[in-house]
């Protein structure tokens, strides 16, 4: 919420801007923070990532970090949108990935994202208020997430078993600073509210071989700010600001033991901050690549983590 905000209360500072001179620059978007512009319709965007992640660490309760056995993590994803009618828009996003932490290795098969976008008000020069795209999200439940192998050390878990149903606003303004300076910002507030998990044995919540119930997982809100600053037409520089927020995570059924010690199934409500930034070139409106790091600065029961990433746009 502080993200949309502040993003709100950046627009009486800024003038409605006169028709900024041509050509405008050509941008991929940061890393993380979506567009709030729909896919025209018989228009397609192809945006594959590749994230280098290792987690090395772990927040406590009272948000100090704490060293833990490095988990390294390769994912790579393929998002592709299409341009539909009526001012909508269709994503889906496969994905897979190769986990790897004290000698136990995995690749994975995980969820596979999707949503339909609504275009609520497009954002033409000169006009006082930002672009505003309503984004309805979803999961679909692909990936390994119960009967795991204990000896895998959780390397084989690639998804979460719930559809993830969620909503958000996403928000974008263009603003000409001078010649072939311009500065673009986005704004993005998502909540989730996942669907209940049934699970079985060790399981991506937690649990053993006797474990058998049904997990709650706590819903979730997103917040982005993202920015790009271009240098030329070709050259961008570019930022991500991502809260991040997870109710508790609760679980009924039986949970049982292993080797004596009571299964825990579940977790506390969680919160992370973390930061993206990234350096970008277009070889044109339709072509252009992005390269950065995300990293966590700070948190509460989560993952203090640091990725490299990639990312090539193309558009049609």
């Amino acid at each position: 919420m502080l993200f949309l905000l502040a993003f709100l209360l950046l627009f009486p500072c800024l003038h409605a801007d006169p028709t900024p001179p041509q050509p405008l620059p050509w941008l991929t978007g940061p890393l993380l923070t979506p567009s709030a512009h729909v896919i025209p319709n018989g228009h397609y965007n192809i945006e594959p990532y590749e994230f280098v992640t290792t987690n090395f660490g772990v927040y406590n309760p009272n948000w100090d970090a704490q060293h833990t056995p490095k988990m390294y993590n390769v994912i790579s994803q393929i998002p592709f949108q299409f341009g539909m009618p009526a001012n909508f828009d269709f994503t889906f996003t496969p994905q897979w990935s190769w986990n790897h932490t004290n000698g136990a290795s995995h690749w994975a098969l995980n969820d596979m994202g999707f949503g339909f976008d609504y275009q609520i008000f497009a954002r033409k020069p000169g006009d006082f208020f930002p672009s505003v795209k309503l984004a309805l999200r979803g999961n679909l439940p692909l990936g390994k997430y119960q009967k795991l192998n204990p000896h895998a050390k959780r390397t084989d878990v690639g998804g979460t078993g719930s559809w993830l149903p969620g909503a958000g606003i996403v928000l974008s303004r263009l603003v000409h600073i001078k010649d072939f300076i311009f500065l673009s910002m986005r704004a993005n507030l998502q909540y989730t509210i996942p669907t209940p998990v049934h699970v079985k044995q060790f399981n991506a919540y937690g649990g053993g071989h006797p474990t058998q119930g049904k997990v709650f997982p706590g819903q979730t809100l997103l917040g982005l700010f993202g920015f790009e600053l271009s240098l030329s037409q070709n050259w961008a520089l570019a930022g991500d600001v991502q809260y991040q927020h997870i109710n508790k995570t609760r679980f009924k059924g039986h949970a049982g033991k292993t080797r004596g010690i009571p299964n825990k199934v579940g977790g506390p409500s969680s919160e992370s901050l973390s930061l993206a930034p990234a350096v970008e070139y277009n070889w044109s409106s339709n072509y252009g690549v992005i390269a950065g790091a995300w990293f966590s600065v700070a948190g509460r029961n989560a993952a203090e983590f640091a990725s490299g990433v990639v990312a090539l746009n193309i558009y049609h």
